[in-house]
This record gives C-alpha cells, structure tokens and sequence, in this order.
C-alpha cells in the first residue's frame, strides 16, 4: 500500500512539474502526432515529406476552395506565410518551413488560443490539394 502512494505522489509530482513548466502540451502533442500530427499550445503541427514551395501551393489552393479570406500571402522555395479569415473573422495562419528540400513543416493556427477542429479541417483540405486524401 505505502509503494503504491509512493508511485502516485511521484506520478503528481511529476504532472505538477511538467505542468508548471509548460510541457504537458509539448509531450501530449507528441504522444498525439504519432503517424499524425502534433497539437502544440494551440497550432497544428506536421512534418511532411513535400517540398516548402509545394506545400505553400497546396495552402493556397486549399484557402480558395474553403473560400476562406486571404489578407496576406508571402512565400519563397524555403518559407510561406498565410494569413486569411473564416467569415467570421477568425484568423488563420499557416506557416511553412522547409526542413531539406523534399521535407517541409507546416504550423496552422486558427484563432488566438487554436481551434483544432477548423484546423483540421484545414489540413485535410490541404492534404486533398496535394492527392493525399481522396
């Protein structure tokens, strides 16, 4: 009886550590992204095997078919920003990064804090623009 207090005030401790040093969403998001996405404090978060500059078409095709808003588009063969609007005005960012030239990652966030189902949402679109889902 006294090991298993043991085992759960440690297990406590530990939560209250990592809670208190804002990783829970970093290891949460990790255990989650496994063959998936990571969710990271409020941005969708995905490593993908596509270039940057191919990723930041498929964004842009993906914006126009959810007739979302565009207010900004910036991008080159290494980097993208978007920034567009939902009707309502939630903001959308996406940014994009490439990692080698065939490896890119892309971060979306949808409001202030994340929304994750419009973020899915947007990634699925996305994900269709570039023929990885039917």
């Amino acid at each position: 009886m006294q090991n298993m207090f043991k085992a759960w005030a440690a297990m406590a401790f530990l939560a209250f550590g990592l809670t208190a040093s804002g990783c829970v969403p970093l290891v949460v998001g990790a255990a989650v992204g496994v063959g998936g996405y990571a969710w990271i404090q409020g941005d969708l978060v995905k490593e993908m095997d596509v270039s940057a500059e191919r990723l930041h078409v498929a964004a842009q095709r993906a914006m126009r078919d959810l007739k979302l808003a565009v207010m900004e588009d910036t991008g080159d063969r290494l980097a993208a920003n978007i920034h567009a609007k939902f009707t309502d005005t939630t903001d959308v960012k996406i940014s994009i990064s490439a990692k080698t030239e065939r490896t890119s990652t892309i971060k979306i966030r949808v409001g202030l804090l994340g929304d994750k189902e419009k973020s899915e949402i947007i990634f699925n679109a996305i994900q269709k623009q570039l023929g990885m889902i039917e």
